[in-house]
């Protein structure tokens, strides 16, 4: 059921008098735990209130199925009555604060008004009404809640399982370091903003579009961008742009275009988190510059030998700010004066391409192929340089 099933119900918001006389009157009644009487004079009064919340209980998927859940999303669906009686108003205008309102920030707010066990309990199924009845998806409102037991409930657990697998399996043969709950709370986060159990329906535009909305939170945006990735490596959308917090690094100058090509490909496709992968790119970007000032026929990572890395070891030992770097403003009078041992490449553990190195035994510059999968971790390892790549 989506949000738009309740227009074959009148959609009048306002209640009449009588519908506000019934839900008065049948006040605690309508958490009646065996069910309503729809053929008393009040039930039938509220009639067109209680159509879409049925039509969205039979449309949920139980996890698990038992008379307990029903009962506990009968009270959900009382809840929302008692709430319509106190506006005057019914449940598929509310805004997305009434909803919240309802629903509470985390369990406790639920369990202070109705004690026992319909707060603690019914308030997953009132995220479930609001979601289908009123379309609601502010989930940065209303707390803590498990978003992958609704994800169930809304779309059944098969179609929720087998998408979140997919996507959790791409990540960690990329050696994805995030715990799997977490990745697997923001998966269900988008696709139930999305409103699709469905990968393919994950577009770019549309993943770009999620990321942004507030709903998603600052974590769950950031796990959005990895997830954007591997949706892109199983075909369903295009690789994501430049995280929204920056404009994507300059086009590395003044190193030879194989190389840059190279580190490109590396830093569009790594795993790594977009942070530590630009601080490798910049150790990359000025390994390019390096070569193409004293080593202009070595243009790419196949030509790199054991006595290439020897010398770029040297160099770093004995590096000054601003040597090989793509910009020099903000060096001031740092500039030219050797890097402080903090500062220092070698201190922060930036190494040569020791594993790109020419894979024709010997480490000589013959016309090797470049290896399919560059690991430029043994290129370097992050420091807090203040040149820039």
């Amino acid at each position: 059921m989506s949000p738009s099933g309740v227009s074959r119900h009148r959609r009048q918001a306002d209640l009449t008098p009588a519908e506000l006389g019934a839900l008065r009157a049948l006040g605690p009644g309508l958490l009646r735990r065996g069910g309503w009487d729809l053929g008393a004079r009040h039930w039938q009064q509220v009639r067109r209130l209680l159509e879409p919340l049925d039509e969205a209980r039979e449309a949920l998927h139980w996890h698990p199925d038992t008379c307990h859940q029903r009962r506990f999303a009968r009270d959900a669906a009382g809840l929302v009555l008692m709430r319509c009686g106190e506006l005057g108003w019914a449940y598929w205008d509310w805004p997305a604060r009434g909803w919240a309102s309802l629903i509470g920030v985390g369990g406790h707010e639920l369990r202070q008004r109705h004690p026992g066990q319909i707060g603690c309990n019914a308030r997953p199924y009132l995220i479930s009404y609001a979601y289908l009845t009123g379309g609601f998806t502010a989930f940065d409102t209303i707390g803590r809640f498990h978003r992958e037991s609704l994800a169930w409930r809304i779309f059944g657990r098969e179609l929720v399982d087998d998408a979140v697998r997919q996507v959790l399996d791409v990540l960690a043969g990329w050696g994805y370091q995030r715990h799997e709950s977490e990745l697997t709370a923001a998966i269900c986060q988008l696709l139930l903003l999305n409103r699709s159990p469905l990968l393919e329906d994950l577009s770019e535009e549309t993943l770009v579009r999620l990321r942004a909305d507030p709903a998603m939170g600052p974590q769950r945006s950031r796990d959005a961008y990895g997830i954007h990735r591997a949706l892109a490596a199983l075909g369903h959308a295009a690789p994501p742009p430049a995280p929204k917090n920056t404009t994507g690094p300059s086009a590395i100058e003044g190193a030879p275009q194989e190389w840059v090509e190279w580190v490109e490909r590396w830093h569009a496709t790594s795993a790594l988190t977009p942070k530590t992968r630009g601080i490798y790119r910049t150790t990359l970007a000025q390994i390019g510059r390096w070569l193409a000032a004293e080593h202009p026929d070595v243009t790419g990572p196949a030509q790199w030998t054991r006595q290439t890395c020897a010398e770029w070891v040297a160099v770093i030992d004995r590096m000054s700010a601003g040597d090989y770097a793509q910009w020099h403003a903000g060096l001031g009078d740092r500039a030219g004066k050797p890097l402080s041992p903090r500062r220092s490449p070698a201190t922060c553990g930036q190494r040569a391409p020791s594993s790109v190195t020419a894979r024709n035994g010997s480490g000589s510059r013959g016309g090797s192929t470049p290896p399919t999968r560059w690991e430029p971790r043994a290129a370097s390892r992050p420091c807090s340089a203040r040149t820039r790549g």
